[in-house]
Formats: C-alpha cells, structure tokens, sequence
C-alpha cells in the first residue's frame, strides 16, 4: 500500500512540476498589458450599477478629472496628465473614446449580468489599472437581435490605402481613405466574439509591432472607409508611414492583411 501511495504522489509531484513549467512558458510568451499611473479620477454618472437594460445598446456618462481627454495624440508619445480612456464589457475592449458620453452596442451579448469597466489610457494606450471604474448592469432585451452569421467570401481579405498618395504633404489633419474586398466592417462587433468575415481596422503611426500587439502606436479604429488622423502628436517636418490593419472583432490582427502609405508631414 505504501509502495502505491508512493508511486501516486510522485506521479502528482511530476505533473504538478510540468504543469507549473507549461504555465510559465506561457506566461512568458502572452503579451503584457502595458500601465501607467495617469493622475486620473473617474466617476461613472451612468449606467447606475444594476439597471436593467431593455435596449440593444447601453448609454454611459463618464465624468473625468485630472486628466485631459483626447484622440488627436493617440498612438504618439505620452504626455502626462492626457489621453483617452477605454471601455471594456467583459473584459473584452470595445474602443477608445476621448468624451464624457459613449454609446455601446450589445450585439451580440447574451441576456444576464454583464460588468463595464472605464479604464484612464495614455497615448500609447497603456492603461492606468488602479484608477479603473467598473459598474454592472442586466441585459434583458425586448426585442433580442438575431445572432451575427459568418461570412464566406470567394476571395481573401484585402485592404488597400486609397488616399492619401505616398509621397503626398500632409499638414494638421488628413483622411485616411481605404478599400477595403471580401471583409465586412462592423462597428457593432467591435469588442465581441470573433465571426468569420467581420471586423474592422486600426491605423497605426510608423510602426505595427511597438506595445502589445502594436497598439502602441495606434492612432484609431474604424469600421468605415476612411479615418481622420490627426498630425497633432507628430513631430515634424519628415517623412511618416501610416498603416492601415484589418483586425478581427477582437482587435487582434488575425486577418494578417495590412496596408501602408509613406507621406511628408509638413
């Protein structure tokens, strides 16, 4: 009995030692969330925790102090006490947002308890954990949205940068317009499940691999043809490569297809 007990536990010592070994080697390969301390204060006006939502979308108000919102620096160097914030809905990012009032789509969202979590980000969009403000509510639509279905293409995804032309001057602010085959953007999805042919796309600034999973150096998201980038954190004049990247619903890069245009900014 005691040679099998034995036998027992170093087999579990064993498996224990190569669980532990996997878990580290894991660890180390996951990508790490950058944070930052930004300074800032947030109070949640709304949702009021455990309102019930009827709706296909949920309102929130974010009140913001010590901490000056804006878009136009994002995916630039960080600037103290400025930035953005982020809205995750079960621990899932929705988007970025640089104003008090947002407004969620729940597509996609079973009924239940959910939680919403306003998280303070600076420029790289690193994120301040320790000033995050969380609030659940209840999803209980009158009217449930069908389901999203997956979409087959007889092609590959493509994106293609429209304008601006390389080599074009930019000066204060330009459109990034792009062309996007054989991909269906959705603002909806941001932030949801993945579903085979549905996403959206991130422009980075210079570089696609700076930060986790290259979001340090993402200006915005879209899911339409175009985005307004802002030169306002650029350090000019000199030449800057824009790209544009098609994303899955979960910001992550799965598509594999990115475009990219060289332009002078003035």
């Amino acid at each position: 009995m005691r040679s099998k007990l034995a036998r027992f536990t170093l087999a579990g010592a064993a498996l224990s030692a190569v669980l532990t070994v996997t878990a580290v080697a894991l660890a180390a390969d996951a990508p790490k969330m950058m944070m930052v301390d930004t300074g800032a204060k947030l109070t949640v006006h709304g949702p009021t925790a455990g309102t019930t939502v009827t709706g296909n979308s949920i309102s929130t108000d974010l009140g913001v102090e010590n901490f000056r919102l804006t878009c136009a620096l994002a995916g630039t160097a960080p600037k103290a006490h400025a930035g953005h914030y982020h809205i995750e809905l079960d621990h899932s990012l929705i988007d970025m947002f640089c104003g008090p009032k947002a407004t969620i789509s729940l597509l996609d969202v079973k009924p239940g308890k959910h939680t919403l979590a306003f998280v303070p980000a600076a420029n790289d969009h690193a994120e301040d954990i320790h000033a995050e403000k969380k609030v659940s509510f209840v999803y209980k639509p009158s009217k449930p949205l069908a389901a999203t279905r997956p979409l087959q293409f007889a092609g590959k995804p493509s994106v293609s940068i429209v304008s601006p032309k390389p080599g074009a001057t930019v000066q204060g602010s330009f459109d990034l317009v792009v062309d996007v085959k054989n991909f269906r953007l959705s603002c909806d999805e941001y932030g949801k499940a993945s579903v085979a042919g549905y996403g959206h796309w991130h422009v980075n600034l210079d570089t696609t691999s700076k930060g986790m999973m290259g979001m340090g150096t993402m200006m915005g998201m879209s899911c339409q043809r175009s985005f307004h980038v802002s030169l306002a954190g650029i350090k000019g004049p000199g030449k800057h490569t824009f790209y544009a990247i098609l994303e899955d619903n979960t910001h992550a890069p799965t598509i594999g297809v990115k475009a990219s245009v060289a332009v002078n900014v003035k």
